[in-house]
């Protein structure tokens, strides 16, 4: 198979190759029942947040299958929190972003690293070189990433952004239909999660 094919959007496979995939996803959330309840699957750590209640389970990538033996879902599930967090987050950055000429932009986006050799003169991995932070009379004599801590404040403040909770439905996924589901919820559990899907399916059917 090409390199083309293997990105090909999964609406654009054959009805066979859908149903090969939903198969093989459908055995993944089978032999993950114990961890992830049998109803979807997900590559993170479930158990680390059932051991720590404190620690926020926000957002994740989760897969599972529609009542269409042809269909698979492949869907990021957030809260409605960190939903408006990320929204006010990209606006702040992307006007910070616009109010810097191409060098400067540049300039930020660039990184350097030095190399960390074994014995043997290997490169085994590279450590982030510390630059000092530039700061810009256009930020009032912040930097980059000060000026849009101060902006997701204001705009926190002042315009928050509106998120509802829902589903939006993301075209062109290679491996199954994409979708954004934003649950109202403090935080993500099995529970809400295996909720969030079978409401999910049911409003698909009665759509």
């Amino acid at each position: 198979m090409s390199p083309f094919n293997k990105h090909r959007p999964f609406i654009s496979l054959s009805r066979r190759q859908r149903r090969k995939k939903v198969i093989e996803l459908k055995n993944r959330i089978y032999r993950e029942r114990h961890r992830c309840g049998g109803v979807f699957y997900d590559d993170c750590d479930i158990q680390h947040y059932k051991d720590n209640p404190d620690h926020i389970w926000a957002w994740s990538d989760i897969y599972f299958v529609g009542r269409d033996p042809a269909d698979l879902w492949n869907a990021e599930i957030i809260t409605v929190k960190q939903a408006l967090q990320n929204a006010v987050h990209d606006r702040a950055f992307n006007e910070a972003w616009a109010m810097l000429s191409q060098q400067e932009q540049e300039e930020e986006a660039r990184y350097e690293t030095t190399p960390n050799v074994n014995s043997k003169g290997k490169i085994i991995s590279h450590t982030l070189v510390h630059r000092e932070k530039q700061v810009y009379a256009i930020f009032g004599g912040l930097t980059f990433w000060q000026f849009i801590e101060k902006r997701e404040r204001e705009i926190a403040q002042d315009q928050p952004p509106k998120v509802c909770c829902g589903y939006q439905f993301l075209p062109g996924f290679a491996y199954g239909h994409g979708l954004r589901m934003i649950v109202d919820a403090e935080t993500l559990s099995q529970q809400i999660i295996e909720a969030a899907v079978t409401y999910f399916l049911q409003w698909v059917k009665a759509e």
